[in-house]
């Protein structure tokens, strides 16, 4: 349903199909709405409660680890969408001004450049969706298989614990021995972990993919006022200018609105990141095998996401600025005293750093992610030094 090729795809097309299969969005009918809460209910039930309230079942230091490390990886996604689930009034306005743009866009080069762009985006929501179905196969696969081959063909007394989905005392059930248990863990937990990757999807095609469109559009703005002055002077430049200045304007509210949807998700995604990534490194440097495995997947979701979100970031940021040096390098002081008023506002403008910031406090872009990293090795050292 979501991969099926589109001749013509509309903008964040996967994404809102996406988001009304669970009532997620304004056009769809709210009784799906349920769909949503039973996905978080279910990940949550299955997976943070048993961990939050029985813990990992084993004892260790490493065990402790990726315990706590696995809870926050799903907590994540849960805390994630369920904060854009607050801001959809953001995010719809955001998509009709995101529409109201490219309709604006009427030379057939640009309406050509904007439908491969949204050929291209479509295809890395696709993509993407793919790559987290493709993760969830080598997340939840290789255990049951290694699991059941011990349990067939591998004696009792010389048998090791089974391999698990997450660490995790599962209520009351022996998973670690028991095969009966572990198959009733393994179902409950293996349709938790679809649960986050659907989530994990609606992260992918609607928050990565939007901050690429908006990337997208301070470029299609730059190329027109780079091409300003091969429009003849007079009414046909006036008039050029003015729809300039109101895609400019346009431009800026759609980033705003980005802001307004996404930006406390991004400070949960930069804060959990770094505990994750220190927990997950403090596990793997001293844990090898089929246990080490999920872990891994898992900590490749997270860079992956992680690092997305820092280039499109900077790639926003970096179009932004472009429009203000195409703006200072225009020969502005030649045009008429009001053509030279309407492009002060521009200028002015352009003077504010624009882009996405976590929690206002900072830019999301690469330089961040190198501080994310930094402080990420920093307490794992910590952590190893200690432990």
């Amino acid at each position: 349903m979501f991969l099926k090729k589109t001749a013509q795809p509309e903008p964040l097309q996967v994404g809102l199909k996406l988001l009304k299969w669970i009532g997620l969005h304004s056009t769809t009918n709210r009784k799906r709405i349920w769909r949503y809460y039973f996905v978080v209910g279910w990940l949550l039930g299955n997976i943070v409660l048993p961990r939050a309230l029985l813990g990992s079942g084993n004892e260790g230091f490493d065990s402790l680890v990726r315990s706590l490390a696995e809870m926050v990886f799903f907590s994540d996604v849960c805390i994630a969408v369920g904060i854009f689930a607050t801001r959809l009034r953001y995010f719809e306005r955001m998509v009709q001004i995101l529409g109201g743009i490219f309709e604006r866009y009427e030379t057939k080069e640009c309406v050509e450049e904007i439908r491969r762009f949204n050929r291209r985006m479509d295809s890395f929501a696709k993509v993407y969706i793919a790559y987290i179905v493709m993760l969830v196969i080598l997340f939840n696969i290789p255990p049951i298989i290694w699991n059941l081959y011990m349990a067939i063909f591998v004696s009792a007394e010389h048998r090791s614990s089974y391999v698990l989905l997450v660490e995790v005392q599962y209520f009351y059930l022996d998973i670690r021995r028991n095969i009966v248990h572990y198959l009733v863990y393994y179902v409950l937990c293996s349709t938790a972990t679809m649960c986050s990757a659907y989530q994990s999807c609606i992260k992918g095609t609607i928050f990565l993919t939007a901050l690429q469109y908006g990337a997208k559009l301070f470029e299609l703005l730059h190329l027109r006022i780079d091409r300003l002055g091969k429009v003849k002077a007079g009414e046909r430049r006036r008039d050029e200018l003015r729809r300039i200045i109101e895609l400019h304007k346009m431009t800026l509210k759609y980033t705003e609105l980005l802001e307004e949807t996404i930006t406390f998700i991004m400070i949960n995604q930069i804060l959990n990141c770094m505990a994750i990534w220190c927990m997950f490194t403090v596990y793997l440097s001293t844990n090898y095998g089929p246990n080490a495995l999920n872990v891994v997947v898992l900590f490749v979701v997270f860079i992956v996401e992680m690092v997305v979100y820092c280039v499109s970031g900077t790639r926003l940021s970096e179009n932004a600025l472009k429009v203000s040096s195409a703006i200072y390098h225009y020969q502005w002081y030649l045009e008429p005293a009001d053509m030279q008023r309407d492009l002060r506002f521009i200028i002015q403008r352009a003077q504010k750093p624009c882009g996405i910031t976590a929690a206002k406090f900072y830019f999301v872009n690469i330089e961040r992610l190198g501080i994310v990293v930094q402080a990420s090795y920093s307490y794992y050292l910590l952590l190893k030094n200690r432990f």
